[in-house]
């Protein structure tokens, strides 16, 4: 009994000597290195720029169209028309007013939208400005286009109502469709010069009135500085 008993003790003390394997301390861990990519540097787009309007000659514009679309009357040839047109409803014809837009142009512009009566029954589109009277050295200028996307094929006009109230439309007209390059009309009025009257503008489907999103971009009266009206 004394011998394994020895030997039970001599065995607990030689464990007792030999070195244990310590459990690492939570400040020996060290975490996964985790990485951090360098920031990207996001060049901005460039800042749009567009050319000046040819249309943009304020100090000799008299008179801009634009501002006054709702003050004009706007009919087919048998309906009145509203302003501004209501959305999805274009059956009698649609008139807006497009404020400082993109038009696939170089340059932003204010721009009058016209479709023409869509039913088969009415046609065209007139708008009627308020009374003005004309110089001689006015001209009616504006830029004729098609919305962007849409297949127009029309014939912009212009008329006017005479102090009696009669309609003349003696002017020429101004064929254009979608495959052409913006037109611009430079157009005189001095053959109503000294008249008070209200120019209309006209915009005729040409035999088919789908897709004629007719635009008049910037329509206004310029007035010719180096015009000068004769002596009587």
């Amino acid at each position: 009994m004394r011998l394994g008993f020895a030997l039970s003790f001599g065995i607990i003390l030689l464990s007792a000597c030999a070195p244990s394997q310590a459990a690492p301390q939570p400040e020996d861990l060290q975490p996964d290195p985790v990485f951090t990519p360098s920031p990207t540097l996001t060049v901005p787009p460039p800042t749009a720029t567009y050319a000046p309007s040819p249309l943009d000659d304020a100090a000799n514009t008299v008179y801009y169209f634009a501002p006054d679309v709702c003050n004009a009357k706007w009919v087919n040839n048998g309906q009145d028309i509203p302003c501004p047109g209501i959305q999805g409803q274009t059956s009698s014809g649609y008139v807006d007013l497009l404020t400082n837009v993109e038009l696939k142009l170089p340059y932003k512009a204010n721009a009058l939208l016209t479709l023409p009566s869509q039913d088969g029954v009415y046609l065209d589109i007139f708008g009627a400005f308020p009374p003005r009277t004309i110089e001689f050295a006015d001209f009616f200028r504006a830029q004729l286009y098609c919305m962007p996307d849409t297949q127009c094929d029309v014939i912009f006009s212009l008329g006017y109502y005479d102090g009696s109230g009669k309609f003349n439309e003696p002017f020429p007209k101004w064929p254009y469709n979608y495959t052409e390059v913006p037109r611009l009309v430079n157009f005189p009025l001095d053959s109503l010069a000294g008249q008070t009257v209200q120019l209309v503008l006209i915009v005729r489907d040409n035999g088919d009135p789908a897709n004629d999103f007719a635009v008049w971009v910037e329509p206004r009266i310029f007035r010719h500085p180096a015009i000068f009206t004769p002596t009587p």
